[in-house]
């Protein structure tokens, strides 16, 4: 039997990048998939067939995230899904690197929003089926560094939505664990994806000085979803990277 047989997992930002192979890693291992994209393209149909083939009843789920309609929601079928769901990833997350006398209101509200405030609302939406069942997984995506970091030159709002992640994360696994839910983190180094800009520039920051695939992230992902003792854990896939 495959490990998430018979389980509903919903990722949220699975269209591309990261999500998408963990998107593709979850539907190999039985799960039954709800795929949330920013877009309709080509692209995510093409991985939505190679979901189908593994998981058939998955579907996707088309939904464009804007601070404007925010408070919809709570109504929106991401939040439905959200509710019906056993395993949660949250993948989703727009990056802001600028100076702090540069962040605008708009950076500041999209941040807040949609780092930290989507990311809580979906785990309190998930966590009442969790605890019903007494069965759940809830995986979320910090900043590179930010489980040990409190200052960061260029994109300290960013960061500071990413640090808010981790007392979510201790939060959750402390309150549910005796109900079978855990809750962790992974914190990736810098990661080639269609998203990348200055690749180069990025895999010289690195430790191996060569950026990191989905592929490696996803993979350390899908051993925080499996492994039941893995609770709370704010996990740094970045090769030992530091900014000294």
């Amino acid at each position: 039997m495959k490990f998430f047989e018979g389980k509903n997992a919903l990722v949220v930002g699975g269209s591309g990048g990261i999500g998408s192979v963990l998107s593709l890693f979850l539907a190999e291992q039985g799960a039954r998939l709800v795929v949330h994209g920013g877009h309709s393209s080509e692209k995510f149909s093409a991985l939505m067939e190679k979901i189908t083939t593994h998981s058939p009843d998955s579907v996707a789920c088309v939904q464009h995230f804007c601070a404007e309609r925010f408070s919809e929601l709570e109504s929106s079928d991401v939040a439905r899904y959200a509710r019906e769901c056993d395993v949660l990833c949250v993948c989703h997350g727009p990056f802001v690197q600028k100076s702090l006398d540069n962040t605008s209101l708009a950076d500041w509200q999209n941040l807040a929003l949609f780092d930290y405030a989507l990311p809580g609302f979906l785990v309190s939406s998930a966590l009442p089926n969790m605890i019903e069942k007494k069965w759940g997984r809830i995986l979320l995506f910090g900043g590179t560094g930010t489980e040990r970091r409190s200052v960061y030159q260029t994109n300290a709002a960013y960061a500071g939505a990413k640090s808010a992640l981790n007392v979510l994360v201790h939060s959750v696994a402390a309150r549910y664990a005796s109900l079978g839910i855990t809750c962790n983190a992974v914190l990736p180094g810098f990661t080639q994806t269609e998203y990348t800009s200055s690749p180069e520039l990025l895999a010289e920051k690195m430790p191996g000085k060569t950026m990191l695939s989905p592929e490696t992230v996803a993979s350390a992902a899908m051993d925080l979803l499996k492994n039941p003792c893995l609770n709370g854990v704010l996990l740094p896939v970045d090769q030992g990277w530091s900014p000294a």
